[in-house]
């Protein structure tokens, strides 16, 4: 029969496993921990995609000007992200520079206002280099007029047929929901 470990020598066993455990445990808490970036940094990728993806921005497409009241209207058509000219009492605004006064545009004996024309085509020339440079964003010439409810109709005329001259003709009118 095999005898059994006396008490003295099962003793030693364990106080030398015990011993490099001590000695594992200290080295271990000796080195630094590191935190792991780089799943990190993917784990916020997907979040930010997730919020991209789930973030309605539609209140956020157009800005209305200050001093610009839009008409009310009950369509249900949702704004697109287009070119957008202001026109209001003071002055008619394309995308966010003023181009001329209103007071300009109504004294002009032609139709088409030189001004806008000039700042429509120079937006043209910008939409078609992008449109050749990536197929999936072709120049469609939409665009959005934000006309204040209080505008003649014939300074409405005038940069609506400007702006079909410089081949912006697919036009929408901005307004707000009636409610």
């Amino acid at each position: 029969m095999a005898k059994k470990p006396s008490g003295a020598a099962l003793k030693g066993r364990i106080g030398k496993s015990s011993s490099r455990w001590r000695e594992k445990s200290e080295e271990e808490r000796k080195k630094k921990v590191k935190p792991i970036i780089v799943p990190l940094i993917d784990t916020f990728v997907i979040l930010v995609i997730f919020l991209f993806q789930n973030f309605s921005a539609e209140g956020d497409i157009m800005s209305v000007a200050p001093d610009l009241t839009l008409p009310e209207s009950v369509s249900q058509q949702k704004p697109k992200t287009t070119v957008i000219v202001a026109v209001t009492n003071k002055s008619i605004i394309v995308e966010g520079k003023q181009v001329m006064t209103s007071k300009e545009a109504l004294a002009d004996e032609d139709m088409v206002l030189d001004s806008l024309l000039a700042e429509m085509l120079r937006i043209k020339q910008i939409k078609e280099a992008v449109a050749a440079s990536n197929p999936d964003r072709p120049f469609k010439g939409e665009m959005t007029i934000q006309g204040d409810k209080l505008i003649t109709f014939e300074l409405l005329k005038r940069v609506m047929y400007t702006c079909g001259r410089a081949e912006f003709g697919n036009i929408a009118l901005a307004t707000l929901k009636k409610e």
